[in-house]
């Protein structure tokens, strides 16, 4: 029994040297690195409970219907979606100015940037784009700041969220194995926290959509962060919770990415996708810094301090 808790610590515990030099340079990554050891819900759960009574609140607090409906549906199944889609004509501009920007493949720096139609290599599966490209494409920062989301946000964690892990990216048809995201994973980014998805492309069954399996975000079954098959994942969970989202552009929903999921390799075509995450605490996937300024008022500065420079 104490060989079997040896070898269950050995893998989660972080190199305790490693820890210690983050955290003077970044808390974020300290953080970050220890959160393998909560690798039950209830512990996660317990320990975003605590993070959040020292958080800031909106008071009065009055969330919408709308809200309300989408927290019970996130806490019971992992992913909701009965969010409007995003307007066609802010949609166009939105996919305008993300074709005409270069994104590059952060595993493949030597590749530079390129444009989404041009990818260099086919082994780039997925071309990326940096968080301030990301916020000065005309309507996102409101998009991400959408009061229902926000709601949703702090019914959820009970407190303000902060928008974090900003993300936008192509995912190209035709190659030959699927790569990263695209394997069944659970996500140890936030001690509790969940992501807005935004189809910025149509995306059916051949077009890479996003696939969760329902209720494992409360399940501590394979509690690990190494990617899963198919098959290992339909085994344990069962099929019929598998939840593939099709869509339109201009599609959006809400997902607890702890519990297991992936964005499948598309099998033609280009799918261009945006996501952000509405986390307890903050990770390290965004700039150590603020890093953008805009003539637009109303964002709430709490929420938006991981971004917004004052």
């Amino acid at each position: 029994m104490f060989a079997d808790l040896r070898e269950r610590y050995r893998r989660r515990i972080p190199d305790t040297r490693k820890f210690l030099a983050a955290a003077p340079n970044d808390p974020r990554r300290a953080v970050y690195n220890l959160l393998p050891l909560l690798a039950t819900p209830n512990a996660r759960d317990r320990m975003a409970q605590a993070i959040a009574f020292f958080r800031p609140k909106t008071r009065p607090f009055h969330p919408s219907a709308r809200a309300s409906g989408l927290n019970e549906t996130l806490r019971r199944d992992g992913v909701a979606f009965d969010l409007p889609p995003v307007a066609p004509d802010m949609l166009a501009e939105i996919r305008h100015y993300f074709e005409q920007s270069l994104c590059h493949d952060p595993f493949r720096s030597h590749l530079g940037q390129f444009r989404y139609d041009e990818p260099p290599s086919s082994e780039t599966n997925m071309g990326y784009f940096h968080p301030h490209q990301i916020v000065s494409a005309p309507h996102v920062l409101r998009l991400l700041n959408d009061p229902v989301v926000l709601e949703t946000a702090e019914l959820y964690l009970g407190c303000k969220p902060l928008l974090d892990n900003i993300g936008c990216w192509w995912s190209f048809g035709d190659r030959p194995i699927a790569k990263g995201t695209q394997r069944y994973h659970r996500d140890y980014d936030s001690v509790r926290g969940f992501k807005l998805f935004i189809y910025l492309s149509d995306v059916d069954e051949g077009a890479g959509p996003h696939v969760f399996m329902r209720g494992t975000h409360c399940d501590a079954r394979l509690g690990t962060g190494h990617a899963q098959t198919d098959r290992t994942i339909h085994d344990l969970f069962g099929l019929a919770n598998e939840r593939i989202i099709t869509g339109p552009a201009g599609t959006r929903f809400l997902a607890d990415t702890y519990g297991f999921h992936k964005g499948e390799l598309p099998r033609q075509g280009r799918r261009l996708l945006l996501s952000a995450q509405y986390n307890v605490n903050a990770t390290p996937h965004m700039p150590p810094r603020p890093f953008f300024q805009t003539a637009e008022s109303g964002f709430d500065p709490y929420i938006n301090r991981l971004v917004l420079r004052r």
